[in-house]
């Protein structure tokens, strides 16, 4: 089963960087194929680690993945996660090894539906594995929950602006 999780938006640019591995920029490692279009990946020291869907075609490597990863154990180790946010988080994670997505400018464009999706399965979840920071992102995830504003709730949108993507 797979979901459509990325908004595709049409770009015009008379063919400068059309079809070409454009990096995503931010947290996202630069891609190894920056300038080509993206390729099957052959298993390998440069394998995908995760997103292996997109195997057959894409800019990710072992660059992308890894760090992507690491980011789905810790949360499934020490975060608390359900099952649903866990694969929810790693469609997420996945989205810039998308060859669609990876050709475009700027981070992925996901949609606020899944932005609510995410936000309901993962709402429970811890995103900070410093003790510290941990106890204070579930208090701070509490508090937006039970304010009369409820703004994760009514927006996937506003999730979206304060997640990592």
């Amino acid at each position: 089963m797979q979901i459509l999780i990325v908004a595709r938006v049409q770009f015009v640019n008379a063919g400068k960087n059309a079809g070409v591995c454009i990096s995503k920029g931010g947290r996202f490692p630069p891609y190894t194929s920056e300038g080509k279009p993206p390729k099957k990946v052959s298993k390998g020291a440069k394998d995908l680690t995760l997103c292996r869907v997109f195997r057959k075609k894409t800019c990710c490597d072992v660059a992308q993945t890894y760090p992507a990863l690491l980011s789905v154990r810790r949360l499934a180790s020490t975060g608390e996660a359900s099952q649903e946010c866990l694969q929810l988080w790693e469609l997420l994670e996945c989205s810039i090894c998308d060859p669609q997505i990876g050709v475009q400018p700027g981070p992925p464009l996901i949609c606020a539906s899944f932005c609510d999706r995410v936000y309901q399965a993962c709402a429970n979840a811890y995103f900070s594995m410093d003790a510290n920071k941990r106890v204070r992102a579930k208090l701070l995830t509490s508090r937006l929950a039970d304010s009369s504003i409820r703004l994760f709730e009514l927006s996937g949108a506003r999730f979206h602006l304060l997640s990592p993507f």
